[in-house]
Order: structure tokens, then sequence, then C-alpha cells
């Protein structure tokens, strides 16, 4: 083996075969494509009741020819301004769907899986011998899984990770990202409110050449280039006004959020794998901070305290996290030629034809009663409903208004703490609702604080349950 290059340089070293090494090519591409299998043939990508309101978002834009501005789905809230950030990927989900079902579902989001897998495993490869690359391109994997729902923020982790290595290979050239790789922004900033971050890491890179490079002023133009370009794209290719690109911070400053799941802080309890990888963080770069820029340091420090403050944000650490560290990982090494294996895309297709080709059997579960809610009579279905936070998306899917949905930067911090404590049982503001909102049913999760309580509350009988939820229908 040569003498290693130092990262950031443009000679590459070349590993001879041994062991794993010598199916490398393969194993790069096998990586993706299993976590695409996990994600194309499972049923969790369907827990989260959230899907069912992109769904019926997707539904509304598609047939009105507009993205909303105010809710259209709510009995609650109707007319309440509403940033419907993620318009385009609720489009695409529709599009998806209606081609072949929650199937049609299953198979985009094991696309975006693959596409997602197939750059962080390629950037392992390169730097890395395959064992290592395969034990890195797993704990991400493993982070991730669990934040692997059909919902909108996985379609934004193939942007991301790509955003992320353009950004890398760049700053290995010593030079900046194509100017045309900032059209990634017209789908970016119409697919998720992630796309902020992409600019703050654009921002970060760029300022990290300029320090590099001081009197380069050609350089600093490139970059200075593709930046305005980004900006232009997020800016006027979007049906937002300029206040919109506020709702990320908007959104992340809301009290409410510490009681959704996702948004609430990481614990090693919970987040085992997470916390593993975050002391083996700690100890590289106690270990190697000599070696790593003090910007890509004060990067995977900010990453770390992000992903600890809300566990969203996990996916941030894992994805740019994993891309930022690798180049010093092995620094001995250098940077491996790995071969593609060009079966690869073949074998992706193959599997979405199979997911297409094979019909998908969608398991029901608490948050979508499906069944029992088919039960209840149209004339009562048109009433206003009470129904348990994650339920509200099945209920939009389905054209019924509900009480409540996954959307609680629309609702606010005040109702969604009122729904959380009438779920627990608060059954005196749970009257005071059904007054206000002349609510006349409601549909509860088998775990609902507020069940036992309507079981016994006069004016209300139970109208059918199974072992996922019951449904109590006004009398009086």
């Amino acid at each position: 083996m040569r003498p290693a290059a130092q990262p950031g340089t443009e000679e590459a070293d070349h590993f001879a075969p041994d062991g794993l090494d010598a199916y490398a090519s393969a194993l790069q591409a096998a990586l993706p494509l299993l976590f695409a299998f996990m994600i194309a043939f499972l049923a969790q990508i369907f827990l989260d009741g959230d899907t069912g309101w992109h769904l019926g978002a997707g539904k509304w834009i598609v047939a009105h020819g507009a993205v909303p501005t105010t809710d259209p789905f709510s009995h609650t809230m109707p007319g309440k301004a509403w940033t419907a950030h993620e318009w385009l990927a609720e489009v695409v989900m529709v599009g998806a769907h209606s081609l072949r079902g929650w199937g049609g579902l299953a198979a985009l989001f094991a696309l975006s899986y693959a596409t997602t897998f197939w750059l962080l495993s390629r950037e392992a490869f390169r730097h890395l011998p395959a064992r290592w690359a395969i034990t890195a391109v797993g704990l991400a994997a493993g982070i991730l899984f669990p934040f692997a729902l059909a919902r909108p923020h996985v379609l934004a982790w193939t942007l991301l990770a790509a955003w992320t290595v353009i950004l890398l290979r760049a700053r290995e050239q010593r030079s900046a990202p194509p100017v045309a790789a900032a059209l990634l922004m017209v789908v970016w900033a119409n697919l998720h409110a992630s796309y902020m971050f992409g600019f703050g890491l654009a921002g970060l890179f760029a300022l990290e050449s300029l320090i590099e490079n001081p009197r380069d002023h050609r350089l600093l133009g490139r970059w200075a280039a593709f930046g305005f370009a980004a900006l232009a794209a997020a800016v006027f290719v979007t049906p937002f006004s300029a206040s919109d690109f506020l709702y990320p911070f908007q959104v992340s400053g809301m009290k409410s959020l510490s009681v959704i799941r996702e948004w609430r802080r990481s614990t090693p309890d919970i987040d085992f794998l997470f916390y593993i990888c975050l002391a083996g963080l700690a100890v590289l770069l106690v270990r190697r901070w000599r070696s790593i820029p003090p910007l890509r340091l004060l990067l995977l420090i900010g990453l770390s305290a992000m992903a600890i403050a809300h566990a969203r944000h996990q996916m941030l650490f894992a994805i740019v996290g994993l891309l930022v560290v690798l180049p010093y990982l092995n620094p001995a090494a250098g940077r491996i030629d790995v071969p593609r294996a060009r079966w690869f895309w073949p074998a992706v297709a193959l599997l979405i034809a199979v997911r297409f080709a094979v019909p998908y059997q969608f398991k029901e579960h608490s948050s979508y009663p499906l069944s029992l809610l088919a039960k209840v009579p149209a004339e009562i279905r048109r009433q206003p409903v009470y129904n348990e936070y994650s339920q509200g998306g099945p209920l939009v899917m389905l054209g019924i208004r509900p009480y409540v949905d996954g959307r609680a930067d629309m609702y606010g911090d005040d109702f969604t703490f009122r729904q959380r404590a009438i779920n627990r049982g608060d059954i005196v503001k749970f009257r005071e609702d059904v007054k206000r909102y002349g609510i006349r049913w409601a549909v509860l999760e088998y775990d609902d604080g507020l069940l036992p309580k309507l079981r016994s509350e006069p004016g209300w009988r139970l109208f059918a349950e199974d072992k996922n939820a019951s449904v109590f229908v006004r009398t009086n």
C-alpha cells in the first residue's frame, strides 16, 4: 500500500483484496438493497398515523390544483393559516398510492431508502475496508430504521445525503459544487423543511473553503454562484411567501414538541444505539481532534447536541455525521477504489416490480382502525368527531374531518396540550369541547385514558370496538 493520502486531497490509495475486501463491490450494493427490501416488505413504515393526512393533503392538492394556505381538513381549526411545506412529497405519495395502493407507497419509500443507502454505502466503502464500512453503514441504518416511516422526511433523506456528498466532494477537490447541483433545492424546498439545514451545511463548507483559500477570488465566486443559485431555487420556485421560510424555526420553538414522540429528548434507555455511536464519536474527536478541521468539529458537536435535544435529529446525525466523519475513521488508508456493481439498479428495479406485483396486506393497528371506521354510518361520519392525535391522519385520508391530527404546528401549543390532557382522561375538558365543537362521536385507541371514562359517561354509548380501538356515539 502506498503512503496515506490526507483527507481532502485528490490522491487515491488502493487496497489489495483481503477477506471481505475482495467482495467490496458486491457488499457495497448488497447493503442498500437489503435495507430497501426490509422497507418494501415490512409493515413498519405504516405504523405512523401521519401517513394518512399526508395522503389526504396530496389528494386535496391534486383535486384543487393548488397548495392550501389554510386548514381544509379539521372541524376545530377550519380556515386557520397552515404552511403545507411538504406538498410535493404528498403529491408524489398520492401518485404512488394511486398506482398500487399501500404496495405502491411501500415501493416509493423502498426506492428512496435504496438510493439513500447507496450514497452512504458508496462513501463508506470509499474510505474504509469492507468490514468497517459494513459496520458504519449498519450503525447508521440502525439509528435511522425507527424513523423509517411512510412520510416526507424519508424522501428528504435522499436529498440530504446527495447534497452532503456533493459538498464534501467539492471540498476534497478544493473546488466549489457545480451550479447545476443547486437545482436539488427546487425539489428539496418543496418536499420537506429540512432544506434549511442544507443551506446551513453549504454555508459552513463555503466558509471552510474561504478560510483555507482566502485569496482565491475565483473559488469564492464559484461558491457564491452556487449559494445564490440554491437560494433562488428555494425562493422563486416554491408556492410559499418569504415569511413561510421562518416555518422551521417557528416549529422548533413550540412548547408542545416535548409531548410528541419524535420531538422528545433522546435518552439512553430508548436510544441505546444512538448513544453507543455518540460515545464512539466522542472517543474519535478526543483522539483526532487536531486532524479534524475546526468547522467540521463544530458541525459534529452541533449534530450531537441537536440529536440529544430532539430524537428526530438523530436522522441528521446518522446521515450527515457519518459522511463527515468517514475520512477521519481510518486516515491511514486514504481513499479506496471500489468498482461499482452494475447489477445494483437493475436489482432495485426488480425489487420495485416485485413489490408492485405482490398484493400488499395492510395490517391494521390502533392508529389505523380502518375496519372499525368502515362500520360507522355515513350520517355519523359527517358529524364532528373527537379522536386521538395519531388517528387524525387516517380520518383525513378517509374524508372525515378530525378533531386533531399530526399537524401540531397548525393546532398550536394550547390545543395540543389540551388534547393530550383529554386523551389521558380529563373528562371535564372533554365535556367542554363536546359543547364547544358540537362533537357527536368519538374514536379512541385501546389504551387511551379517556376510554374507561367514556364507558360510564352519561349521554354516550359504545357503538363498536375491536382489539385496536373503540367508537362511541352521543345519544343526547
